[in-house]
């Protein structure tokens, strides 16, 4: 009987230190995750103060309205693409999150399936007989928890998946719209100015 105490022991032990080795490294990558956002929100906000700055400075300078409006709509191709590179930027981030997150769960969840199936073992060869029924079942009950684990697994993979793509959609979507209305704004101010 102490040997199987001692087993117990040492597989808690080796268990706890598997918890303890993962959970270091899920909360340091959410701090460096963290504060890889935070070092792109302040970049972005000087760049935005700094721009803001620029054109205040060129529209007090602006001679007439066209001026003004040519001014103004020059400055949406470049605030899209610096929104679609804060997008691509934030996405690749939470892809790279995620991806450790995914892997550290997977060892996590076979270091556990592993730790219990061997558990499950020691129990059914310590057991008394008749049992191997109830030994069957509670074999059975873990493979069908393994197989709902990678089905969720396989969902949340294919989810942030999604989410990239989304991400780099949307950059797209709005680069184009806005070039075209840049360009219809210089047109129309060319034209007026022709006018007067």
């Amino acid at each position: 009987m102490v040997p199987n105490v001692e087993q117990y022991m040492n597989s808690s032990k080796a268990f706890l230190e598997s918890q303890t080795t993962a959970f270091k490294t899920l909360a340091s990558t959410a701090l460096e995750s963290t504060e890889k956002v935070t070092t792109l929100n302040l970049a972005a906000l000087k760049a935005s103060a700094a721009d803001a700055g620029n054109v205040m400075t060129q529209a007090t300078s602006a001679r007439d309205p066209q001026a003004l409006f040519a001014l103004m709509t020059a400055q949406f191709q470049p605030n899209a693409e610096k929104a679609a590179s804060y997008a691509r930027y934030l996405g690749e981030i939470f892809a790279e999150t995620q991806s450790v997150f995914s892997k550290a769960a997977e060892a996590q969840i076979a270091e556990v399936s592993r730790a219990a199936a061997a558990m499950v073992d020691q129990v059914a060869a310590a057991s008394p007989a008749g049992s191997s029924d109830a030994m069957a079942l509670v074999k059975s009950m873990m493979g069908t928890a393994n197989a709902v684990y990678e089905q969720v697994n396989k969902v949340a993979k294919q989810t942030g998946e999604a989410i990239q793509a989304q991400t780099a959609s949307l950059a797209g979507q709005y680069t184009q719209p806005l070039q075209t209305m840049q360009k219809a704004a210089a047109t129309a101010a060319n034209s007026s100015t022709e006018a007067a």
